[in-house]
Parts: structure tokens; sequence; C-alpha cells
């Protein structure tokens, strides 16, 4: 088997070619084809030390086009209904039937190992949540016991405020390095490096300490979180169902990564207290080992300039134009994440219902419970984002988070035997809402087109714009429920859903607008 031939294969599919037991292709036209029957020479070159499959398999193409065509050998496997497109060589021209034989050899095993990756990628993103949402809300309890019940909103948005502001800084930094220098490496360090983080934190006795160990936890998800999407992005590609189908199946395991943190995490600390941190570690262990025993191995990329993915980002776009929208729903949801646990564990205060010093086994069924609400809402919207613009799946599902605060409000401002009239609206508007998540990162991957060998960098903005917005609503809902205790916390989250919504609005205009000024072909 010539060269040639062995360069248009994934490396996946290069090792496998080696070692497989099907027929010959058959021979290369030409005066140095060789017999039929004969088997192809495989030296130690292609895997030893010095073998530089993926960056010497594209030499002779040109820069941009090294960038897309690498990507989409490494990490983007083609979708069963659909056959790969072969780059033109030499060798390799549109009636020679030893180019389709390649071909259907990469589609066959581009299949087989993007489900496995995929899947691999899930179930580590789901663990990782399960371990910081879980320890999130174990640190909680701990400060509010440190505090004799009474802790201080500012405290613990500070404390929550410490690891989302760490991976914010960290992620876009992080995410290009594992372009540059191989992805697997970070899938597996980050949450070993988030292990290290809780079992500090097990060992902290004061609030400044609790910060400093989820400092080190946010370093680790910057590590993780955006590399993960990166090779998500670049492996749904060529298939817009399949993209819609992987951006939901991400936001479900994180949602249902949430929903484990939320039940484990009152649990075990009602249970083992500081202990409980020490079965949260072990969470992080096994994402880790997922990773190292799941994932095919991705080799180094030739990445653009750190100025120019943010360029791609900052400058006039449609990233940029939908950065603000989605700083104000992660907003949102890390001022509820970050001290609703809290909130209902408060000692009662008068004309607040909320805050009735609830059980911590029962605060956790009640979280579980509305992440199951996502989770069904996420199934019910991915056939409607299949079909359908991610800025206009978006724009539909805001109103849910206006329903979720009134009814909020309606039942902080009753009888607790009220409650159940009210529950069943609650359920509808997280249902509803829980398009948004989907739809967002969808057009985020749609966005990352632009650099395609910079995938895990783009996608990084994911991760920054989720930290900064658990900054800032940490931070701000800490104030208005010093001030107006569970009723701040809840107009708050009314207020940044009208200002996402506005924005949204916007996002679509000039969303319709670039689609009518796009030729259509």
């Amino acid at each position: 088997m010539g060269r040639s031939a062995l360069r248009l294969a994934s490396p996946v599919g290069q090792r496998l070619w080696a070692t497989s037991s099907r027929p010959t292709p058959p021979p290369r036209a030409g005066p140095k084809a060789e017999p039929a029957g004969t088997a192809p020479r495989v030296t130690r070159r292609l895997y030893g030390p010095r073998a530089r499959v993926g960056h010497s398999s594209h030499a002779c193409e040109g820069a941009g086009t090294l960038a897309r065509v690498r990507d989409r050998d490494v990490a983007t496997p083609a979708p069963p209904d659909e056959a790969p497109p072969v780059p033109p060589s030499p060798a390799t021209t549109p009636g020679d039937a030893q180019g389709e034989w390649v071909a259907k050899l990469r589609q066959e095993l581009d299949t087989r190992y993007r489900a496995r990756a995929l899947g691999a990628l899930l179930t580590a993103t789901g663990l990782l949540r399960v371990a910081a949402v879980g320890t999130g809300v174990a640190l909680q309890f701990y400060l509010s016991d440190l505090a004799g019940g009474r802790p201080s909103g500012i405290t613990i948005g500070l404390v929550g405020a410490s690891q989302a502001a760490a991976e914010m800084v960290f992620s876009p930094f992080l995410a290009r390095n594992a372009d540059r220098l191989g992805r697997t490496r970070f899938l597996v360090g980050g949450p070993l490096i988030g292990a290290l983080g809780v079992l500090l934190a097990a060992a902290a006795v004061g609030a400044s300490q609790v910060a400093g160990a989820r400092v080190l936890e946010g370093i680790g998800a910057a590590a993780f979180v955006p590399t993960a999407l990166g090779t998500i992005a670049a492996g749904t590609v060529q298939s817009r169902v399949v993209r819609a189908q992987a951006s939901g199946a991400f936001e479900g395991s994180t949602l249902a990564g949430y929903a484990g943190g939320f039940a484990l995490g009152p649990f075990a600390y009602f249970a083992l207290h500081r202990f409980a941190f020490v079965v949260l570690a072990l969470l992080y262990v096994a994402a880790a080992l997922v990773c190292l025993w799941f994932l095919p191995r991705v080799p180094r990329q030739q990445v653009s300039p750190l100025r120019t993915v943010f360029r791609a980002a900052l400058g006039p776009g449609p990233l940029r134009a939908f950065l603000p929208a989605w700083l104000c729903v992660f907003a949102l949801i890390g001022s509820f994440v970050a001290h609703m646990p809290a909130l209902l564990r408060h000692s009662r205060v008068s004309g607040q219902t909320l805050m009735h010093h609830f059980d911590e086994r029962f605060i956790g069924v009640l979280l579980v419970l509305g992440i199951g609400m996502f989770l069904i809402g996420i199934v019910l919207w991915t056939p409607y984002l299949a079909h359908t613009r991610p800025v206009l799946v978006m724009r539909r599902a805001v109103p849910g988070a206006w329903l979720i605060a009134a009814a909020l409000l309606t039942i902080n401002h009753t009888s607790l035997s009220f409650a159940p009239f009210v529950l069943p609206f609650l359920a509808l508007g997280i249902i509803w809402l829980a398009g948004f998540g989907p739809a967002a990162v969808t057009y985020l991957a749609d966005c990352s087109e632009s650099l395609a060998a910079d995938r895990s960098a783009l996608m990084s903005f994911y991760t920054v714009t989720l930290a900064a917005g658990g900054v800032i609503g940490a931070i701000l809902g800490g104030v208005v429920i010093r001030s107006f205790h569970a009723d701040g916390l809840l107009w708050f989250g009314f207020g940044l859903s009208l200002i996402t919504f506005t924005l949204i609005l916007v996002l679509v205009r000039g969303d319709a607008a670039r689609a009518r000024a796009t030729p259509q072909h």
C-alpha cells in the first residue's frame, strides 16, 4: 500500500489498518504500484517516537486548508449516513478505486470511535459536575455551621466566586494549550487538579482557606470543560442533527451532574460531614480515569496565535453579539446555584416562606427534582433544535425564567400549604427555560467553524461566560440577599431574564440580516 493512502485515514484508522484482516485494496495505478495481494508495509516510523502522522499527512496543504483538514481528520468523524470527503491528492482522483476504499474504511472507523469518544466525554462531564456541585453545596452547609446557622450572604458569594473567577481567567490559556499540546492530557489532568482542591477544602478551617481550595477546583474545570466542548464540536461538524443531539446531550450530562451533586452533597455532608469531601474527590478521579481509558489520543495541532482567537471571539461578529446575553443567563444561574441551598437552610425569617430552615436532605430532593425538570425540557427541545436556528430557540426559551420567578415569589409570600398548587407552574417554567442551554452550545459550536484547529480555545468562551456569570451572580446575589433576603434574589433573577430577552431580540435581528445578506447557492 502506498503512503498516500495511509495518510488519508484517521490516526485510529491507521493503527487498525496495519493489523486488519481485511482484504488488500486494489493496487494503485502507475509505475510504482505494488503487486495485487501484497500487504501494506507499515514500519516502526509510523508509530515510533518520531511519528508525526497528524502533522505530516497534509504537509502540502495551504495554511488555511491545513487547519481545517487536520482538525477534521483527527477529531471529526463522519456521520453514518454520509460519506466523508477525501482530500484530493496526486494518487487519489475521483475515479480511483483506492480512494473510494479508503473513504469507506474511514466512515466505518470514525462512526465506531465517535460514539465511544462522545460517550466517554459525556460520562466524564457528568462525574466532574457531580463532584463540583456536590462540593459547592456541602461547603455552603459547612460555612453555615461555622457561622452558627446564620451565614453571611457575601461570604457565601465570595467563596462561590473564587472558583468561578479562576475558571474564567484560566480557560482561554489552558484551552489553547490543549489544542497545542494534545487534548487528552488536559481532559485527564483537569479532574485530578479538581480532586486536589476538594481535599484541601476538607482540611480548611475558615472561609479564606475554603476560597483558596475552590480556586484550585476552578483551574481544574478550566482545563477540562472547554477542551471537552472543543472535542465535541470537532466530532459533529458534518451533521447538523448530530450536533444538535450532542449539544443537548452535553447540557443533559451537565444537568445530570448538577442533579447528582445536589443529591450527593447534602446527603454525604449529613452522614459524613468533612469526610464527604473525600467521596467527592474520588468522583473527580473517576472522571480522569474515564478520559484516560476511553478517549483516543489526539495529536498536537498547529494553533493560531492567541490574539487571533480573541479577535474571532471579541471582534465584530455573531459571537461577540451573543456573549452579553449568555453572560446574563449564567449570572442568573450562578446566583441561584450559589445562594438557593443556603437560603433554604437559613433560619426562619418573617414574611419569607422560602427561608424556613429546611433539612439538608429535603433541600437536596428539591434541587434534584428541579434538575429533573430541566432534563425533561432538554429532551423535548432537542428535536426542535435540530431543524431551527439556535437564536430562535433561545428567544422562545427565555420567558420560562419569568414563570419560574413568578412561581417562587408566590410561594415566598404564601403559606407552605399553598405551595403544591404553584409547583406545577414552577415545573412548567423550568421545562420551558431548558431549551436555552443546548441552543447556546449549538450556536457557539457553529461559531467555532471560523477557526477549526482552535476549537477548544474558542469553546473556552463558554467557560469564560459561565464563570464570569457565576462571579457576578454570586456577588450581586449576596448583596441583594443581605438587603431583601429571598425576595432580593428572585427579583434579581427576573431582571436578568428581561435583559437577556432584550439582548436575544437584537441578536435575532442581526442573524436575520446576515442571512439575507448571504447569497443563496
